[in-house]
């Protein structure tokens, strides 16, 4: 079992907290034994249960500072056998969450009560995770001794968050039903506490706002929540799960009032803090590197794009997050020397150099898709996770440039932040906020055209061409990029399977997988085994070698979250069959086609002398498809899947 991750990066923080986190009250004394029935009876399919999650927060003004301790209290009640996969347990500290104490004990059941065994070995250490380089992250790691049905596994641990601009929002929900859950909030008459809830269902929290003395207390209270749903394909848990967003707006320090967050003028104070110090002094070895790729370019476009493939091609992307260094950017001058660098870094460089050849552009602020929110309902950190370069060729248009992306072609965003609101420093005083375009769908594609003969008695053989443009290539080409021969050949095989599992593909070629501007080429002959059928003197061959979402079916009974996809795309396919020498065509399947806002297909056929040509055209149009549009989706399903078995019928000729 994990407790909540609280890496160096606050937007680390927002999204790991959507699986982990929930609240707490004390648990109602019950025997153990009534307990334990009482929970299996309304729980008849959980390992365990959380009787209390709960979390309180405490605002305090010290000196010139505004800090945010937070206590965390989690009493499981273990139901089955296999609940010991929660034995072992872990808690995450960081710069901005600075574990100060950490108790936890397992709560053996005694006649009336239980007894105490205590948890006394905690390993404390750098949590090591894939893709990044250097992480101040720490994870305390420890194990609840004897798990058994009815034992009660409890820990309570406190952070120090010093920076109050930094906040983690609290879910009302865990990965296991929850019998209380609470957040409560203390802070300071002279501090202003800002909530925003999302996802949360008239009714099902309760909240309340107290004053006391010189305090204000917010209270959010939920009971008995059921465990957040886990779907293939979904969203984060902050596009669907309920949970509350809080953060400290303004506060009293030294008897003047201090605006911390609030608005995107107060965010993009605080981030133009981040990068006001950078690139001082320019660096003359990056000057002659600029002046070298721009040497010939005819138009600031142009300029633009070489020095963004440069980048993509010659600074290798390693994650940082350590402090506010998962902030600051280096200066541009060491990301060039060192050739390596985070977004941030990577974000910076590009702007360096682009000022250095004469081109305007803006350090850029944004959340990829894995955060749902926008500035204009959340302005504070947790909205953004990432940073690139924004280059405006003519007022009121821009070219998002993200060089993390290696094979993304110039003019194109990163596909994971098609749809996001984008923050621009625009100068050291003024910010703007834009919307990044959704790449449409002719502009991704993938188009292959073949020609096929029978092979043997119930095979076929095929040689054709397959092109693919946009995020499609991108896609592909990250898949085949570095791969030695044999690695290439099987993904090649992998990319161009069709028929059944008896394709082999017998030569191919690839071009243009690093030309980001051309269509990634792939040039190919394969055979499909026992793949036609023979009754008699007929043969049936179905032109349909590819069923794409042919069974993709959506169940809204069974699923009840919303499926993403990386991006809108078109698939064009012509296929043109030869009809062998003393068979004529008995039917030719007719044409069918259904338009609709989410999906849709044409599929015809033609007769041309001795040849059959197929032209099919498949596209996908969504990033989100939400239950509600489950159904239109089925119904172009149904219909897709129903073309895909109509198959082209051939006869013999009479002697």
């Amino acid at each position: 079992m994990k407790r909540a991750n609280l890496s160096s990066s606050p937007w680390r923080l927002w999204l790991l907290c959507g699986l982990l986190l929930t609240g707490w009250a004390p648990a109602r004394a019950q025997q153990p034994v009534q307990l334990l029935m009482q929970m299996k009876q309304q729980y008849p399919t959980a390992k365990a249960v959380y009787l209390d999650y709960r979390q309180d927060v405490t605002v305090a003004v010290k000196g010139d500072s505004v800090q945010v301790l937070a206590r965390h209290h989690y009493d499981m009640l273990h139901l089955d056998p296999q609940s010991d996969m929660y034995a072992p347990d872990q808690v995450y500290s960081s710069h901005f969450n600075r574990l100060q104490k950490i108790e936890a004990r397992t709560l053996l059941p005694a006649t009336n009560d239980y007894k105490a065994l205590k948890v006394t070995d905690f390993k404390d250490q750098f949590e090591v995770r894939p893709g990044v380089f250097f992480d101040d992250a720490r994870v305390t790691k420890f194990s609840y001794p004897a798990i058994a049905p009815g034992v009660r596994t409890v820990c309570d641990y406190t952070m120090r968050q010093p920076d109050a601009r930094f906040l983690m929002p609290f879910y009302f929900g865990s990965y296991l039903p929850v019998r209380h859950a609470e957040l409560v909030v203390t802070a300071p008459r002279g501090v202003r506490i800002n909530t925003k809830e999302f996802h949360i269902p008239q009714g099902s929290v309760t909240f309340t706002k107290t004053e006391k003395g010189g305090s204000v207390v917010y209270r959010w209270v939920a009971e008995n929540l059921p465990p957040m749903q886990h779907e293939d394909n979904a969203p984060e848990a902050s596009y669907y799960a309920p949970h509350v967003v809080y953060f400290v707006e303004e506060a009293l320090v030294n008897g003047q009032p201090r605006r911390l967050l609030g608005g995107v003028p107060e965010l993009y104070s605080l981030y133009k803090g981040f990068v006001v110090n950078l690139d001082k002094q320019e660096s003359p070895a990056l000057r002659k590197v600029v002046d070298s790729l721009v040497v010939g370019a005819r138009t600031e476009p142009e300029k633009v794009a070489r020095i963004y493939y440069w980048v993509q091609d010659h600074v290798r992307y390693i994650a940082f997050e350590n402090g506010l260094r998962g902030f600051i950017p280096h200066d541009a001058s060491r990301v060039y020397a060192n050739r390596y660098g985070d977004c941030k870094d990577m974000a910076n460089l590009l702007h360096e150099m682009l000022r250095i050849a004469g081109v305007k552009s803006y350090r850029t602020w944004i959340g990829t898709r894995d955060l749902p929110y926008r500035y204009s309902e959340l302005a504070t950190p947790g909205v953004d996770n990432h940073m690139i370069t924004t280059y405006e060729p003519r007022p009121g248009e821009y070219v998002f440039l993200d060089a993390t992306s290696q094979h993304t072609p110039f003019g194109f965003p990163s596909s994971m932040i098609q749809g996001k609101e984008a923050l621009l420093a625009l100068d050291g005083q003024q910010c703007k906020v834009v919307e990044v375009p959704i790449i449409k769908r002719e502009q991704n594609r993938t188009i292959d055209s073949s020609f096929v003969t029978l092979d043997g008695t119930t095979g076929l053989r095929g040689m054709g061409q397959r092109r693919v443009s946009g995020y499609p290539k991108v896609f592909e080409a990250y898949h085949l990029d570095g791969l030695g021969k044999t690695d290439e050949a099987k993904a090649v095989k992998g990319i161009l399977e069709r028929g059944n599992n008896k394709f082999f593909v017998d030569k191919y070629s690839v071009q243009n997988l690093d030309a980001r501007d051309r269509p990634l080429t792939i040039d190919y002959t394969y055979r499909l085994q026992d793949y036609v059928q023979r009754v008699d003197d007929e043969v049936y061959v179905n032109l349909n070698l590819e069923q794409t979402y042919g069974t993709d079916r959506l169940d809204a009974t069974k699923r009840h979250l919303a499926r993403t996809n990386d991006y809108y795309q078109t698939t064009r396919t012509r296929t043109e069959f030869e009809v062998p020498a003393g068979y004529e065509v008995s039917y030719l399947p007719g044409n069918a086609q259904r338009q609709d806002s989410v999906l849709g297909f044409s599929i015809k056929y033609e007769r041309q002398g001795n040849k059959i040509i197929q032209e099919k055209e498949l596209y996908v149009n969504y990033l989100l498809l939400e239950p509600a549009q489950f159904g239109q989706w089925n119904a172009v399903v149904d219909q897709l899947s129903s073309a895909y078995r109509d198959v082209i019928i051939l006869k013999r000729k009479k002697a």
